[in-house]
């Protein structure tokens, strides 16, 4: 099943926090640079204020497991990867519920 074919079954207060966490995923794929990692941070940090606002703590919980993971260093390859990765499927998971 395609992310779009997903998004018609998920309930309509959850599409756009769908579409945040999709979005943040494929950023998170093409990061190259400390610049993208920043980037992908702030996003990051932005979603989880909005998860915290909507009193989804779920969600907010496992968001901020993915800032945790996720440290911008300059001129250096990024050591947690897998463990951004894992906790972008899992939140993506959760948000389906």
């Amino acid at each position: 099943m395609h992310f779009q074919e997903e998004m018609i079954l998920v309930q309509p207060e959850h599409r756009e926090i769908l579409q945040e966490i999709e979005a943040l995923r494929i950023m998170h794929e093409k990061i190259t640079q400390s610049i993208d990692c920043r980037e992908f941070n702030r996003r990051t940090a932005l979603l989880l204020e909005r998860l915290e606002d909507s009193g989804q703590s779920r969600l907010a919980d496992r968001t901020m497991d993915l800032l945790a993971s996720c440290n911008p260093k300059e001129l250096s390859q990024c050591d947690s990867i897998e463990r951004a990765k894992d906790v972008l499927q899992r939140l993506r998971e959760l948000a389906r519920g």
